[in-house]
C-alpha cells in the first residue's frame, strides 16, 4: 500500500520570518518531538547552508503496527532531515525520512520553500 499526498500552502511573511519559523518549528510548539540534534552543518563555497538533523519523535503508530513492536519501542521514531538553504535565491529544500521501523513503514517528506510573487 502506497499513499501519496501533495499539499501547497502560502505563508505570509518575509523570507527571514518564514525561514526562522520553519527551522524552529519543533522547539516550542511540538510536544511530540523529544530531541532535535544537528549532526552536520556547513556553508558551501556558493554560500548555501547544508544541514542534517536527527529528530526523535513520539508519534502514535497505526493500530496494526502497535502489535509488531514492544510498547516502549513503538512510540519512538528516529528521523533524519537534510536541508539546503540558499539565501541568495531565498529557497529552502528539506528531505525528511524515518530511520527506524523502515522495514514496515517508510515515511518521506519533501518540502520546498520559496518566495512567491503571486500573493
Amino acid at each position: 500500500m502506497v499513499k501519496y499526498f501533495l499539499g501547497q500552502s502560502v505563508l505570509r511573511g518575509s523570507w527571514d520570518q518564514v525561514f526562522a519559523a520553519f527551522l524552529q518549528r519543533y522547539r516550542t510548539y511540538s510536544k511530540h518531538v523529544l530531541t532535535e540534534d544537528i549532526v552536520h552543518r556547513e556553508v558551501t563555497p556558493d554560500q548555501k547552508l547544508l544541514s542534517r538533523r536527527l529528530l526523535t519523535k513520539t508519534n502514535r503508530m497505526p493500530h496494526w503496527a502497535e502489535r509488531l513492536f514492544a510498547a516502549n519501542v513503538a512510540h519512538s521514531v528516529y528521523i533524519l532531515e537534510d536541508s539546503i538553504v540558499d539565501p541568495q535565491s531565498q529557497t529552502m529544500t528539506t528531505f525528511t525520512w524515518n530511520i527506524n521501523h523502515a522495514r514496515w513503514i517508510i515515511l518521506n517528506f519533501y518540502i520546498n520553500l520559496r518566495i512567491s510573487f503571486n500573493c
